[in-house]
């Protein structure tokens, strides 16, 4: 259960109720940022961009799989793909394409998130229901298909997703009504650290419906702030409801600056939440180069010696008795 004395209130995070305000525009309508005055690349409309979530050439890899392995710990995990597949059936590489969207706003400035910051604060946005989202992810897949490109895969990115825990719900109802769930995987992108305040904004009280349909949600959260900082019992308290209320999740952090503590802690944290957490987590170097980046601190380059990754692993050996990665992530039960 969420910790009554973490709870993240308006009050102490007016970042937080800002941007809560910026994306639930009401009349179930919500905020996105028109891409088409964005910097990020595969821009087909002001909803959607195209991504290719694995590349050898930008060392993102589904590093959990035997043939890359040896990379584990100098590559960005980007296993969407092999989630996909061991869903909807075929080969990870069948769902190596994915329309993002992206909710216009963010309740954090991470040094090395890739969106410019004024499309984290609502800039340029507009307002769209999840339907509508949904009709034109369909219409973006039919023209693809055209082409003889398969679009399995519908991520929604920001900014921070769960700011608006019912737009989630509604695009996977949507997919739902048209018939497209077994043929298409909704992934949400988020830090959680806002979903303890927006799901008791939204009510708090999933129905049996809703309850199925997180089930359905692949949700992939970096935890962007180690567990002694000012951030972190929200980030804990919106994993623990994240699981409580069924959400499928992946978590994963960028850590070349942690400390060796840090992850300490985080390991006795998360196996306290579930002991399947720890072995999903996916540490990644973030060898990022985006141009939103350019003025911004960069995170260290650690040797593949010194990897985050590496320690984590030491950490998994010596208190769970299992190699980083050593089964693919979705396979790992989270009860």
């Amino acid at each position: 259960m969420v910790r009554k004395e973490a709870l993240v209130t308006p009050e102490t995070r007016p970042l937080l109720r800002r941007a809560h305000q910026i994306v639930n525009s009401g009349d179930g309508e919500y905020a996105f940022t028109d891409l088409r005055r964005t910097t990020l690349g595969g821009v087909q409309t002001r909803q959607f961009r195209l991504f290719t979530p694995v590349s050898r050439r930008r060392m993102r890899l589904p590093t959990s799989l035997p043939e890359f392995t040896e990379l584990r710990h100098v590559a960005n995990l980007s296993d969407s793909p092999v989630t996909v597949a061991a869903q909807l059936g075929g080969q990870w590489s069948d769902h190596n394409l994915a329309a993002i969207t992206h909710v216009a706003a963010c309740n954090f400035r991470c040094s090395y998130c890739y969106v410019d910051y004024a499309h984290l604060a609502g800039a340029d946005h507009f307002v769209a229901s999840a339907d509508a989202v949904v009709a034109e992810f369909v219409a973006l897949r039919v023209a693809l298909r055209r082409t003889g490109r398969r679009l399995s895969l519908l991520r929604v990115s920001g900014g921070e997703p769960l700011l608006a825990p019912s737009l989630v719900l509604e695009i996977y109802q949507a997919l739902a009504v048209r018939g497209l769930l077994d043929s298409v995987v909704l992934k949400v992108e988020s830090n959680l650290s806002t979903l303890t305040y927006a799901w008791r904004r939204s009510g708090g009280h999933p129905g049996a419906g809703d309850s199925a349909a997180m089930r359905g949600i692949k949700l992939h959260t970096t935890l962007h702030h180690p567990p002694d900082s000012r951030e972190w019992p929200a980030i804990r308290d919106g994993l623990a409801l994240a699981l409580e209320i069924g959400f499928d999740v992946f978590p994963a952090i960028g850590a070349n600056d942690w400390t060796t503590t840090q992850f300490e802690s985080l390991y006795s944290e998360l196996v306290r939440i579930s002991p399947g957490l720890p072995l999903r987590l996916a540490v990644r170097p973030f060898h990022l180069d985006y141009p939103a980046l350019a003025d911004r601190r960069r995170l260290p380059q650690p040797t593949p010696g010194e990897a985050p990754s590496v320690r984590w692993e030491g950490i998994l050996r010596r208190r769970a008795d299992v190699g980083y990665l050593a089964e693919p992530r979705h396979l790992i039960p989270l009860t």
